[in-house]
């Protein structure tokens, strides 16, 4: 009896798992192959790892040109660059909708998402892969067949995971075009959809005209800025700029990753020096889209002296203000500020650029004094299958619960070290 069930489950584990114990979807006979699953004459979907799929870093480029709603987090430069390093997000593989071509069989792409599938056979729910330096769970859909491309990624999830009932996402943008077509999708189908989350962070308004960025500051913080402004100009000559390819954009990355080590971020460990690999990805990631024209890094100096920097990061009209540092032996002047204040007037002055995004938490005690404009945002839960509600009722309460004690958890040591 002991036999048979060791039988049974190594059998299962061949099934379901690779050889490095990762979830291997159903039947996935050669992952990362083209799989013509015919699901409407003129498509197909094929599941990728990150190798393969950076052989199609061409027509993913052109998918994200076109796409229904801008992600700088799953732009090929990054996704691809971060996949090989450990994100805190799991190991995605890359979903891909093409066209049947006239003379191949890949044509146009015309949708892409990176899921996360469970690492058990008990694992109820594929997530999208958001990890810790992504800010936008949204997929990549082209701006005319982005339903045709959601719903055959669905149809592929529903055929090929018999066991997996839900599918979650996370900092989906709540007025976006992806929120609806998920919604839809889960109306026009009767599929249980539910929201776990939902915020606002502050966001810029960039095509607004005759804007800069002391509209929203108030006449006594003015006065602060124009002191400490003072204050830095004593000490040194003060300049700001931007960089954005080659060499001028390499020695700002190093010099952020000098100052975000340096501030309280390295005292906690989560800056990208703390981290062995995290320096090479930031490298690769950053100097790659850079030459799409894709990132930049805004700075402020004294005496040639980097003493604040922000990483931006750039998608079809939207901007990401994805990371920012400062020293803090210039804490006096607020640095931070003072180049967030600069980078905003800088957004204001460039027509392409319709809307930033400050891919900050909620009630930020920075940036939401200065971009006074809201993004709602949503993490989702959706069931895949009609016959399988109860299923999803269960992932759904297991996520809620999931978070609650997170957050109580966070609570509980916020009053210790409160009280320390």
């Amino acid at each position: 009896m002991v036999d048979l069930f060791l039988n049974v489950r190594l059998s299962l584990r061949a099934t379901f798992f690779d050889a490095r114990g990762n979830f291997r979807p159903l039947p996935m006979k050669a992952c990362g192959l083209a799989e013509e699953q015919r699901m409407l004459d003129s498509h197909f979907v094929e599941c990728a790892s990150a190798e393969l799929a950076r052989n199609y870093s061409a027509e993913w480029n052109d998918l994200a040109s076109r796409a229904l709603e801008p992600n700088a987090f799953l732009e090929p430069q990054f996704a691809l660059t971060l996949a090989g390093f450990d994100s805190g997000g799991g190991t995605p593989l890359f979903l891909l909708v093409w066209e049947v071509g006239a003379s191949s069989v890949r044509g146009r792409l015309i949708a892409l998402w990176a899921l996360v599938f469970p690492r058990t056979i008990f694992g109820r729910t594929v997530k999208a892969w958001v990890h810790d330096f992504c800010c936008s769970g949204a997929p990549l859909l082209d701006k005319e067949n982005g339903s045709a491309g959601l719903e055959l990624i669905f149809r592929w999830l529903k055929r090929q995971t018999g066991q997996i009932c839900a599918l979650s996402t996370v900092q989906l943008l709540e007025t976006g075009p992806t929120f609806a077509l998920l919604y839809e999708y889960a109306q026009k189908n009767r599929l249980p959809f539910g929201v776990l989350t939902q915020y606002e962070r502050a966001a810029l308004n960039a095509n607004a005209i005759g804007a800069n960025a002391h509209d929203s500051i108030s006449p006594k913080k003015k006065k602060e800025i124009k002191r400490q402004l003072r204050r830095l100009n004593e000490m040194g000559c003060v300049t700001v700029g931007q960089a954005e390819d080659g060499a001028p954009l390499r020695d700002k990355i190093e010099a952020f990753m000098v100052l975000e080590a340096k501030g309280w971020k390295g005292r906690k460990g989560s800056a990208f020096l703390n981290n062995p690999s995290l320096p090479c990805f930031v490298r690769n990631a950053s100097l790659a889209m850079g030459r799409e024209g894709k990132c930049r890094i805004y700075w402020l100096a004294v005496d040639g002296r980097v003493i604040a920097a922000n990483i931006v990061l750039l998608a079809g009209c939207t901007a990401y203000f994805w990371k920012t540092a400062y020293d803090e032996g210039f804490g006096f002047a607020s640095p931070g500020v003072l180049v967030t204040l600069e980078m905003t007037d800088r957004l204001f002055h460039e027509p392409h650029i319709l809307v930033a995004d400050s891919c900050a938490v909620a009630d930020h005690p920075m940036i939401d004094h200065i971009w006074r404009g809201r993004l709602r945002m949503a993490d989702v839960m959706m069931s895949l299958c009609e016959d399988r509600v109860n299923g999803f009722k269960g992932a759904l309460w297991r996520e809620r619960f999931r978070r609650r004690l997170r957050e109580q958890a966070k609570a509980t040591l916020a009053h210790y070290f409160r009280l320390r």
